[in-house]
């Protein structure tokens, strides 16, 4: 099974805390098998923009943040996937005229295109999934879903037992 994390599940990297998001989870599934860990490569430009507003505040030091992102490119048995090509790009200007952040649209179509299961607190992606998005989503993967982390650990937990 393929799992992308949203960007958000690496702000603790940069020591940036954020509600429900932690890497304790990558770490978790990390260590389990069949899953294989992905992230899109647009997280790291989220992690720099995140960590350049907290250096401006005093909140972070820039090692802070060139520290957590060396953390996640060097994280072993974690792959970036490539939201640059074109039916990402496709997908994600489709899904920009339901959905204000772009960003969030390339990791859910990178998500869609390469993955399993993108793992997400987003509560708005997740209900135009199951409305608006769910045949086109449907035709490109049928085994395509959000999970939220209770949702992923009960997953995994699943996976498990009929192993």
């Amino acid at each position: 099974m393929k799992i992308l994390f949203d960007s958000s599940y690496f702000f603790p990297l940069i020591k940036v805390k954020v509600e429900k998001s932690s890497p304790e989870i990558i770490s978790l599934i990390h260590q389990k098998k069949p899953f294989e860990l992905q992230f899109s490569s647009i997280t790291l430009f989220e992690l720099s923009t995140k960590g350049a507003k907290m250096i401006k505040a005093g909140k972070l030091t820039v090692n802070d943040v060139i520290d957590g992102i060396n953390a996640l490119t060097s994280w072993r048995n974690i792959s970036s996937i490539d939201p640059w090509n074109g039916e990402v790009q496709r997908l994600a200007f489709d899904f920009r005229y339901d959905h204000s952040d772009y960003i969030d649209c390339l990791v859910l179509a990178s998500a869609i295109i390469h993955a399993n299961v993108l793992v997400s607190e987003d509560i708005t992606l997740k209900k135009l999934l199951k409305t608006k998005w769910l045949n086109r989503v449907r035709e490109i993967n049928t085994e395509f879903e959000i999970l939220n982390t209770n949702e992923l650990e009960a997953k995994i937990n699943e996976v498990k037992e009929n192993s």
